[in-house]
């Protein structure tokens, strides 16, 4: 994809310095330094979990852009790049003409406070969605099946197949969640996704109503479904459908709290992260994206 795109750049003028990242945190740290040295534009070629890197060395601790007057641009070419398809940048002659416009749209970005795989309290940003439960079991299986699967299956195929495999180990567990300042919702629940965006897994609608610059988190809930409801929902999620479902309630809020009696494993932007319990609220119109005109 990239060498697609880098004489296209040159053509228009625009000078671009590569860096191929070989570890995982590396795009955050690259970022970071591009920005101290007032690099005008970052751009992130991958999936969500390598723009996940780049907004995170974007923000500093306290959620604030390390430089303002940049932006972030990106070239989709992920196993999932759901991000991409909320922000209308789906091809990389979309993300040419964004490149060329010079327009920005300021988005909002999410913080969780999470616990850690290794068992430590930590903290991160992210563009797209975090997924509780079923989803992050499913995507740390797409993630395991990287190097193994061909390149010729997608990732909405891969994350179908990693959903349905995770089913295997569903069980509803008792969650408590928090929204903004209203009592206490008590669900049975394996399926809980927190979205900023509206698609996850490859494309699938999990998030339909969810905006980028609205200043609301999405909260998608589920409450005793069980594997035959999400068997028959994965074809209506692809379009939103869904929410149908009375078992599937919709709410939006500024931040939400989850807790629950057995630790939930928690992915944020396609990756898994760490557990339950959690806290997420979102930081309005914090990052600016380089977009096409009128996007």
């Amino acid at each position: 994809m990239w060498a697609k795109v880098r004489p296209e750049l040159a053509r228009l003028g625009i000078e671009v310095t590569e860096h191929l990242t070989t570890r995982a945190g590396q795009a955050t740290e690259i970022t970071r330094r591009a920005l101290n040295r007032e690099f005008n534009c970052v751009v992130a070629v991958g999936g969500d979990g390598t723009l996940n890197e780049v907004v995170n060395g974007y923000l500093n601790e306290a959620g604030q852009a390390v430089n303002s007057s940049a932006t972030l641009g990106l070239l989709p070419s992920g196993t999932g790049s759901d991000f991409g398809r909320s922000l209308g940048l789906r091809t990389y002659r979309d993300f040419i003409r964004a490149v060329a416009a010079s327009s920005t749209r300021w988005v909002d970005v999410v913080r969780v406070v999470f616990r850690h795989k290794d068992g430590s309290i930590c903290s991160r940003f992210f563009s797209n969605a975090a997924t509780f439960g079923l989803g992050a079991d499913a995507a740390a299986l797409v993630n395991q099946w990287r190097e193994v699967l061909p390149r010729w299956v997608g990732g909405r195929l891969r994350y179908m197949a990693a959903a349905v495999c995770a089913l295997e180990r569903h069980r509803n567990v008792p969650v408590e969640v928090k929204l903004d300042g209203e009592p206490a919702l008590e669900i049975n629940s394996n399926l809980l996704v927190i979205a900023n965006g509206r698609f996850t897994g490859g494309g699938m609608m999990l998030a339909p109503n969810a905006r980028l610059d609205d200043g609301l988190l999405d909260v998608i809930l589920t409450d005793r479904i069980t594997r035959c409801d999400v068997l028959r929902e994965l074809p209506r999620i692809q379009r939103g459908g869904h929410l149908k479902n009375p078992k599937v309630t919709e709410s939006r809020a500024r931040e939400v709290w989850i807790s629950s009696g057995k630790s939930l494993a928690v992915a944020i932007d396609g990756e898994l992260a760490g557990y339950t319990p959690a806290h997420l609220s979102i930081l309005p119109s914090a990052v600016g994206f380089a977009v096409p005109e009128h996007s």
